[in-house]
């Protein structure tokens, strides 16, 4: 899984690569490329998003590309999308990206190329009906909508959390750094880009998950005005450029370079995954507390503290609450829920244990709920530095 996850964002990075060096000369566009894709590092956790990444680089590129073009959008970019509204929510995203990019293009050709204006319209048209090819229809595109305009889960929700550069300073050197490029070079876009940008970090600065739409997608679209305004970043001028020795070296020598280096990473990661075992955090696992459970026979209905509902889903036991917040604990779940671990919250708890008939309970050992489980004579059955567990006491 851990080799899963990294190949497919080193795979981004590849690509954001390639696709800014259709204009950009190679170390700009893979310098670039790498430090957006450690901007976005917060992000790489082992879900299915990050397999989105590399989706929304070729769309966004393929999209934008075309408009500068003058051409039709690629129909089989559509193909790209039903993948996408597979693998994650965010497919809707690329509603939105297409929309800018044929802005783009309208800003180009206003209104002097009908025939070609009607093609990227009826690719938007396309672009709700073809998504819809996912086990969930129409309720996968609502649940955009659930979401983003807020539901009682979502302020409860780290990643949906907005922008906190006290919390991520990082990043808000990424952006200062991006905003303090953008004043000094008099760079000039069009309005429809410039819009793009504006939407960008306004999602970003709204939700922390959305980061990598600024961070990944704004160098794509603004490579183009970049080369052209900036000649020694471009492709065209370092083509020009006679070659020193070294990359006389490598160019003639490319391929097998890249065997060879193809071969070592093979090589040493077999070796790494042999060497060092490759397991979840006890943080969000618990496997010591969970063994103890099953050694235990611990059954019945669990409250289980949030980071564990992975673990629980994993080992086939029925969460209290787990990752899908959004989407299903609502109706007053959520805010119970919250209300459990305040100041007050034990009569609050005492209900909840009731009303779901909880037998036993798997706790962060900072869970602000241990004191009342205390408090009414729950019995400590097992307790380390990653989870306590409590049973009741009959």
């Amino acid at each position: 899984m851990a080799l899963l996850i990294i190949s497919t964002i080193a795979l981004t990075g590849a690509l954001l690569s390639w696709c800014l060096s259709t204009w950009l000369r190679p170390m700009a566009a893979v310098g670039l490329a790498l430090f957006a894709a450690a901007l976005i590092s917060p992000i790489y956790t082992a879900r299915p998003h990050i397999f989105t990444l590399p989706i929304i680089v070729i769309w966004t590129a393929m999209l934008f590309r075309a408009a500068r073009n003058e051409q039709e959008p690629p129909l089989w970019l559509l193909a790209l999308l039903v993948l996408w509204a597979n693998l994650h929510a965010t497919f809707t995203l690329g509603f939105v990206i297409a929309a800018f990019a044929g802005l783009d293009l309208l800003v180009r050709t206003r209104l002097s190329n009908p025939v070609l204006l009607g093609k990227w319209v009826a690719f938007g048209l396309l672009c709700p009906v073809v998504s819809l090819i996912n086990p969930y229809g129409i309720k996968a595109i609502l649940a955009t909508f659930t979401v983003a305009y807020g539901n009682e889960a979502v302020p409860l929700i780290i990643e949906w959390k907005p922008f906190d550069a006290s919390d991520q300073p990082f990043q808000e050197v990424g952006i200062l750094l991006f905003f303090f490029a953008l004043l000094v070079s008099r760079l000039r876009v069009g309005w429809a880009k410039a819009l793009f940008i504006v939407f960008a970090w306004h999602i970003y600065l709204t939700h922390l998950r959305f980061m990598y739409l600024f961070f990944l997608l704004v160098p794509i679209v603004l490579a183009a005005e970049i080369a052209e305004q900036y000649p020694a970043l471009s492709l065209g001028k370092w083509v020009s450029d006679r070659r020193d020795g070294l990359e006389r070296f490598f160019a003639e020598r490319f391929y097998r370079i890249c065997g060879v280096a193809g071969v070592l990473l093979v090589g040493a990661t077999a070796m790494l995954a042999s060497a060092y075992q490759v397991e979840p955090s006890q943080k969000t696992s618990a496997k010591d507390a969970l063994a103890f459970v099953e050694n235990n026979h611990l059954s019945g209905n669990v409250l289980n503290s949030y980071n564990f509902g992975g673990s629980l889903i994993f080992h086939g036991i029925k969460t209290f609450i787990d990752g899908r917040t959004d989407q299903l604990f609502l109706n007053g779940f959520m805010k119970t829920d919250a209300e459990t671990g305040r100041s007050g919250g034990k009569p609050v708890l005492e209900a909840q244990l009731k009303k779901h008939a909880i037998d036993w309970a798997l706790l962060t050992p900072d869970d602000s709920r241990i004191p009342f489980f205390d408090d009414l004579g729950w019995k400590r059955a097992y307790a380390d530095d990653y989870a306590v567990i409590y049973t009741r006491d009959r």
